[in-house]
């Protein structure tokens, strides 16, 4: 049920008029009064501003449709929805997806991601190994290594069915 201001406003000022004049009876000064009504008053302000600007934020039941939920809900849902394929093309390993050959993809996917990232800026990205070593803080001779490494064991790793 929406906030009717009119007919609150109505009764908060009902009720505040009350509370003047007990206020008033039991001594209080006028400036004293006028205070607490300021506050009360921003107060009522502050509730409705509240009730006009939430949503409701409930989920749809199981038994009930999609349409009876909140939009506010149905937003918050689609926001935080995550697709496989979004994964899949924000992944800095993607061009191993573009791999035809089954032997090359299976080593590549064998490979530990450290070698697979080496691999990816080496190969894929056409950093040196000079530019490789500043980036990794080891010696060219390192990254010369690892590289050499990796392109062995992709050279000899045994394909399940193939020999």
């Amino acid at each position: 049920m929406k906030f009717n201001k009119g007919h609150e406003l109505k009764k908060f000022e009902a009720r505040w008029a009350k509370l003047h004049v007990e206020y008033a009876a039991a001594g209080m000064a006028e400036e004293a009064i006028q205070k607490m009504y300021d506050y009360d008053r921003q107060m009522f302000n502050a509730e409705r501003n509240n009730l006009e600007h939430t949503q409701e934020f409930t989920a749809p039941d199981y038994e009930s449709s999609e349409e009876e939920a909140s939009p506010l809900m149905m937003k918050y849902q689609e926001e935080i929805t995550m697709t496989d394929t979004y994964h899949e093309t924000k992944s800095c390993f993607t061009w191993i997806g573009e791999i035809e050959d089954e032997r090359l993809l299976s080593a590549l996917e064998n490979l530990k991601d450290e070698d697979l990232e080496l691999l990816t800026w080496y190969a894929y990205e056409g950093y040196n190994t000079v530019e490789l070593s500043k980036v990794y803080g080891i010696a060219q001779q390192n990254i010369s290594k690892r590289i050499l490494r990796i392109t062995k064991f992709l050279k000899n790793f045994k394909f399940q069915g193939v020999e």
